[in-house]
Formats: structure tokens, sequence, C-alpha cells
């Protein structure tokens, strides 16, 4: 009879680690506000939010499309330096990269879409007072629509890389990029619009998760209710911490939709250096309270990120609320566990064996796994490695669904192993989750104590093979 052994790792409920679509997030956000009239340099933004990196795992770019192509066929990841360098510097902090690239001038310290396509015959309107010269497009112009066709599809060859991107906010036509302000479309014309760009951002990133302002607008919910269930958008939702813009009602129209669409989420403040009365106004007596209730509609939303915002607010997230900051970081989306793992102490070559585990998730969102861009890479595996170099001599990838693990339930399973053409001796038995896009290599870390090697295994003990 073949001796077993179990292991209870230990629960780790107190390192920050990265992991991939989740998090809090810093962004540009390249709107007229106070101290920000304009895209950053890159070391001067790098120097003021560098103190707020080291909690945050995701860079979000709101960005003007003519920011992105000022000319046409002429990218800022090409020809632009500074772009270039922010992006490399945030790459090399750690941090995954995020997008929405909007076309509405309303706000933009610059003309959103680029002039050349105006001139190529777009019709457009200015829709900013206090910017007149700023044209807006008619989204529902063909020619807006063949020009920015031909942005995204060069966009994606960029950035269709989830090693570097988390997600694409795959929308950014009204105002701040967030479906608004569109009450010029017919009812006709709104559907073909919103399908256009849904089939466009959706035939052009395949690998990356796409996201979709959510919510009252200008585009019915059936509209948007298709492009979560047929094209596997993502929930991008602002407004947390409001009682006005997401009260009860707003909720309970979210809640049904998890855990099969993530959500991602937004505060509804910002700009609090210089816009202290929006949230005053609202109820909150101190910026604290209003803090309070952002994270506590995230969790309740069971949201995967959330945003500290550009540095002037991501510093005062960490002077006025540190430990909610924190909180959230170890929290928020997923943060898998193995609580339990059986497995024979000594094995044949030829024999056959199961490895009994079970799972629990410690976050309260939802690793985005099943989404139909993800095609469901990660996966739970075990591993035999050489006890001196930590090569893999062996591998079992698991067909366990890490996206079914939510909050407050436990998943066990029973794995078939064989271990037919491993030399004889002593090895270490390994846990991980893999991307089988990836070669099957460790990917993303478990919430547990003990010891982990540099290629992500984690070490539950030994099996020796006979």
């Amino acid at each position: 009879m073949t001796a077993l052994r179990t292991v209870k790792p230990a629960e780790d409920t107190t390192t920050f680690f990265r992991s991939p679509a989740m998090g809090w997030v810093l962004y540009i956000d390249a709107f007229s506000m106070g101290e920000i009239q304009s895209f950053p340099e890159a070391r001067d933004y790098w120097a003021m939010q560098d103190g707020n990196a080291e909690m945050a795992s995701i860079f979000y770019l709101r960005v003007p499309w003519s920011i992105m192509e000022p000319e046409e066929g002429r990218y800022a990841w090409e020809e632009d330096e500074n772009y270039r360098l922010m992006i490399r510097m945030a790459l090399d902090r750690g941090l995954k990269l995020a997008f929405r690239v909007y076309v509405d001038s309303k706000d933009a310290f610059v003309q959103a879409t680029p002039r050349y396509v105006f001139d190529a015959g777009a019709k457009g309107f200015a829709n900013d007072d206090e910017r007149p010269n700023f044209l807006t497009p008619y989204v529902h112009d063909p020619v807006f629509q063949r020009k920015l066709a031909n942005f995204v599809q060069a966009f994606a060859a960029e950035y269709d890389d989830p090693a570097i991107v988390d997600f694409i906010d795959a929308q950014g036509l009204g105002w701040w990029g967030e479906m608004h302000g569109l009450d010029y479309l017919t009812d006709d014309q709104g559907r073909q619009v919103f399908e256009w760009l849904t089939n466009m951002y959706g035939d052009s990133f395949r690998r990356v998760l796409l996201g979709a302002q959510y919510g009252e607008g200008n585009f019915p919910i059936a509209l948007q209710d298709w492009a979560l269930r047929e094209k596997g958008y993502v929930i991008r939702r602002d407004s947390f911490g409001s009682p006005v813009w997401f009260g009860r009602s707003h909720k309970d129209k979210l809640l049904p939709l998890w855990p099969r669409v993530p959500i991602f989420a937004e505060n509804c403040y910002h700009g609090f250096k210089w816009r202290g009365e929006w949230y005053q106004e609202d109820g909150f007596h101190t910026l604290r309270d209003m803090m309070r209730q952002v994270v506590a509609d995230a969790e309740e939303l069971h949201a995967n990120t959330l945003d500290l915002r550009y540095p002037q607010d991501a510093s005062l997230w960490l002077r006025e609320a540190p430990d909610l900051v924190r909180d959230f970081a170890l929290r928020c989306g997923y943060r898998l566990v193995p609580t339990d793992v059986e497995y024979p102490a000594s094995v044949v070559g030829s024999g056959s064996y199961k490895i009994r585990h079970a799972w629990k998730n410690a976050g309260f969102g939802v690793l985005p796994n099943h989404n139909p861009n993800w095609k469901r890479k990660y996966k739970p595996a075990f591993a035999l490695l050489e006890p001196e170099t930590g090569s893999v001599a062996y591998q079992l990838t698991d067909v366990a669904e890490p996206s079914d693990w939510i909050y407050g339930h436990a998943y066990a399973y029973e794995t078939p192993a064989s271990f037919d053409g491993v030399s004889a001796g002593e090895y270490r038995f390994a846990t991980a989750i893999v991307n089988r896009d990836n070669g099957g290599a460790p990917e993303i870390r478990l919430a547990i104590e003990g010891e982990r090697t540099a290629e992500g295994w984690h070490i539950l003990g030994t099996i020796t093979v006979d």
C-alpha cells in the first residue's frame, strides 16, 4: 500500500504581490484639471508617482487618439520618445499596462481626434466652450470610422500582448470616453456605431481583456449585455463610492452579472487637490470617509481593480488611508490558496496514483480565466523538480478551472497521475498556477508561506521514484 503525505500550506495573508488583471491602478488621465494641462514628462511623472507605485499593479493611460497618432500612420509607440520612456519606466516598475484611447474633445487639453481625420473629410463639431477650436467627430461618420479602425488595428499589433497589457477600454467614444453625450445618434445609428465599435476592437484584440463602460447612457442595456455575453467584454464601471451615481439600484444591476463578468472599478471622485467640494457635497465629511465608501463599494461589487489615479490623488490615498490601500491590495481580485494536498510519498514509474488537492480564493473578485481572450490558459499544476538544479523532471497540469473559485467556498479535486519515464531518485514535489500559453510556466503566485523557487514553483515536500 502506497504511503501518502498530506500538506496543509499556511496561508500568506500579509504579502503583497502582483497578479494579472487585478489591483490598484495608477493613471495618466489626459484631461484638463488643475496642474494637469499636458501629457507629462516621463521622468517628472515617475518622480511624483514612485512612492505610490509600491502597492499598485497596473498603469492606465487614458489619452486622446491624437497623442497616440498625431499624424496618419505615425504612432507614439514608434516615434514619441517621451511616451516610449513613460511606458518603459512603468514596465520597469513591474506594472502591467491598460489603455483608453478617446476621441471626444470635451475637457481635453488637446483636440482628441487627429487633425488628419477631419482633413480627410470626417464631419465634426465643437463641444467645449473653453476650447471652441477643438473638433469632435460625429461617430457615425464613415470617414471617422474608417480612420479609427486603421488606428485600432495598428494599436492591437503593438499592444495585444498579455505579457505587458492587462486590459483595453475598448470603447472611448463620447465625453471622457465614457459613451455619454451622443444624443445626436438615432436608434439605428446608435446600434450601428455600438456594434461596429465592439466588433472592431474584438476582432483586433484577441489575447488581452477588453472592457466596456457599462450602465445607463446613450446605448441600450441590451446592446451592452450583448458585448458582455457574446464578445467577452469585462465591465469597466466608474462612480464607485457615489451615493448619487452608484446607489443601490445601480449595484443591483451589476451584481447578478458577477462572477461570469469581472468588474473593473473606478472611483467617482478624483482631483481631490482641486475639487474637495465634490465629495463633500455628496455627504462625505472627510476625504477618508469618501475613500472608505469607495473601497466598501469595490468589495461589495467584487471588483478586481480600483484607481489610485494620478500622482496628486494617489499621494492623498497613501497619506489619508494607507490601511484601506493595503487592505484592498491584499483582498481584491483573486488570491489563490491550495488548502490541502495529498500525494504519494514514493512511486513506481509504471504505477497509477492520485493527487488529491483542495483550493480556495481568498480574494473577493475572480480570476477571469474563462474570458474568451484568455481561453482558460491558467491551470493548477504539480511538478517533480530536480533537487540540485530545480529543473522540472515531470509536470502534471490539472483540468481544474480556477475561474470557478470564489470567496467563501472550497474546491476539491482528485487527479490521476502516472510517472512513466521519470528516472529513479528523490525529487521535490511542487505546485503552481501555470500559463499554458507560455509553455506551462508558473505565472500566478499562490498566497501561501514556505519556499518558492525562482521559477515560481511552491515546494510542498518530496517524492521518491523507485
